[in-house]
């Protein structure tokens, strides 16, 4: 977390961070950067104005800590990876399904993914910490010289999976069980992990 370590109690000022950020976060997904004021955002989180430069510095920096991934994203995907690879698809799944199942974290994830959509530098910050806990983190986990392709196809499902069912809700898929949604899309993630990827490969190179 970005907020300052020092004056005032340690469970209150850590509320409070959690109270700005969480306001910070409804409000650069929903007005942007320039929609957003320190003041509404300290309105929103009942809290002092001066507070959110206290924490955060200025503007710029609240924007960086509300773009921050959940503390057990990265762990979560890199336990993931270290699944028998006959079974990965199916842990990368369950990882993401488990991450956006949480309220807390899903919140977290949402904001995120509605800021970079309006945001260039949201979205630039999205695009390097996916590539650091994701891809890369997938990539290594595979044997073969198409592995940074395999990540990519893997990132498709997974991110196509998260917006389909949490972001916009739409259709059956935001409203069928996890466990149903890991048998009809962990096979398709463990083609894209294990299986041949044939002729598309010999196409792009």
């Amino acid at each position: 977390m970005a907020a300052r370590a020092g004056r005032g109690p340690r469970g209150e000022r850590g509320a409070q961070a959690d109270r700005i950020l969480a306001a910070a976060r409804k409000s650069f997904a929903k007005r942007g950067y320039d929609g957003t004021s320190l003041r509404s955002v300290a309105q929103a989180a009942n809290v002092d104005p001066t507070l959110v430069n206290y924490y955060f510095s200025n503007k710029m920096g609240l924007l960086k800590a509300a773009l921050e991934p959940p503390d057990s994203f990265g762990g979560v995907i890199a336990e993931a990876a270290e699944a028998p690879l006959e079974k990965r698809g199916q842990a990368f799944v369950e990882a993401a399904l488990r991450m956006w199942d949480d309220p807390a974290t899903s919140e977290i994830l949402r904001s995120i993914i509605l800021t970079a959509s309006h945001e260039p530098f949201a979205m630039q910050r999205l695009r390097a910490v996916f590539s650091a806990l994701v891809l890369q983190v997938v990539s290594a986990s595979l044997p073969d010289d198409e592995a940074e392709l395999r990540a990519d196809l893997v990132a498709t499902q997974i991110v196509g999976l998260a917006m389909a069912r949490y972001v916009w809700a739409i259709g059956r898929i935001a409203t069928i069980p996890s466990e149903q949604v890991t048998r009809l899309i962990a096979p398709t993630v463990q083609h894209y992990l294990t299986g041949p990827l044939g002729d598309a490969v010999a196409e792009t190179a």
